[in-house]
């Protein structure tokens, strides 16, 4: 494997990770989500690599400006 492969894998895995990390206490802070269950969005933040983060994103865009937890 290429060193430039390795390295866009890494960058990858990195900025996962801190995209999981702020959806999952964004999820952990909102009182509803779509669907009505946190769980699945767990699942698929963490598990489904950066699809399951992109679609919370979509479904629930006010993570960027809305401080109340709706």
């Amino acid at each position: 494997m290429s060193l430039e492969r390795i390295l866009g894998l890494i960058v990858f895995g990195v900025l996962h990770w801190v995209l999981a990390a702020m959806l999952l206490q964004d999820l952990a802070n909102r009182k509803r989500v779509l669907g009505g269950h946190k769980a699945p969005w767990a699942v698929a933040i963490v598990l489904v690599t950066f699809v399951g983060s992109v679609a919370y994103l979509l479904c629930h865009p006010g993570i960027f400006y809305d401080k109340g937890g709706e």
